[in-house]
């Protein structure tokens, strides 16, 4: 297949285009050409601003596809995946766009499944995550819609796990927002690409929408004991009121998703339980030496002052 990825340097799209080359597809990547040394080799690179219409049908033009998997997220909107359809005239078999389970309404107990009512719970995030997902169900391409959860893995660009490692190697406590009981869900970001890479041009997909995740949900304080006895470092937990905890974790309700459609009906299923994806990333996270890096304690060491007195 010939596959374009909206996106290809960064954390999820540029772990889909290695998944795709080992898969044996010819690959190219549509972005505006600012990590030209992260592209693989093979890999075709076609340099616009999703965001300029007149631009991304000029890069466009000519070109077809049997696989499109948009990813980028600038942020994308309605209109812009609207432009990107526009540019490429139903020349792409089949289209992947990727959401987020923060569509759903997490106001409604868990767990979350496909037809959970969306709802604009996570504002324009959300907003513009459902858009998406319209522009591309109600395009007459052929189209399908992943949800993943917290993505996590080498590279990642939310400071989530990676927040946790450089606390712990440096045999720092961990501040815990609360009672740090609200469920989290992880999926490992090899586990997304593969399922994606699987997804394309599969007929029984079309049209359907997908939660992507692993199979475990932890809570904020069970995530940080899964981590601690991973990489084997002592665990100090100290809870507060607020306190950081990763980048995007520390929010007050429960994030639980069933996956149990693409399993039955693509056969899908993740490689990686949350321990073995964790000591994966581990093993990347100190191969590229980011325990030895220079990082900012400030905060902590004023709410841990202020608790002493």
């Amino acid at each position: 297949m010939r596959v374009l990825v909206v996106g290809g340097t960064e954390f999820i799209s540029l772990h889909l285009v290695r998944a795709l080359l080992r898969d044996r597809h010819e690959v190219a990547v549509l972005n505006r050409g600012r990590q030209p040394g992260r592209v693989p080799a093979g890999v075709k690179t076609i340099v616009a601003d999703r965001k300029n219409a007149g631009v991304l049908k000029t890069a466009l033009a000519g070109e077809r596809f049997d696989g499109l998997v948009d990813v980028t997220y600038a942020p994308t909107t309605g209109d812009d995946v609207r432009a990107l359809l526009a540019a490429l005239d139903g020349r792409v078999a089949h289209a992947i766009f990727v959401s987020t389970g923060r569509v759903h309404d997490h106001a409604l107990p868990i767990p979350y499944h496909e037809d959970t009512p969306r709802s604009l719970y996570w504002g324009d995030y959300a907003k513009n995550k459902i858009a998406g997902e319209d522009a591309y169900l109600g395009s007459g391409v052929p189209a399908s819609v992943v949800r993943p959860t917290h993505v996590y893995g080498p590279l990642n660009t939310r400071n989530n796990e990676t927040f946790l490692f450089d606390r712990l190697v440096r045999g720092r406590p961990i501040l815990v927002p609360g009672d740090g009981g609200w469920l989290r869900q992880f999926g490992h970001v090899e586990d997304l690409g593969d399922a994606m890479a699987a997804m394309l041009g599969d007929r029984r997909a079309f049209g359907q929408a997908y939660n992507v995740s692993g199979e475990e949900s932890v809570t904020q304080v069970g995530f940080a004991e899964l981590i601690a006895e991973v990489i084997e470092r002592p665990l100090t937990l100290v809870h507060v009121p607020k306190a950081p905890f990763g980048q995007n974790l520390v929010y007050d309700c429960h994030a639980v998703y069933t996956t149990t459609k693409i399993r039955r009906d693509l056969g899908i299923r993740p490689r990686y339980t949350l321990a073995s994806g964790l000591a994966q990333t581990f093993e990347w996270y100190t191969r590229e030496r980011l325990d030895k890096r220079e990082v900012d304690f400030g905060e902590e060491d004023a709410l841990l002052a202020a608790i002493r007195t």
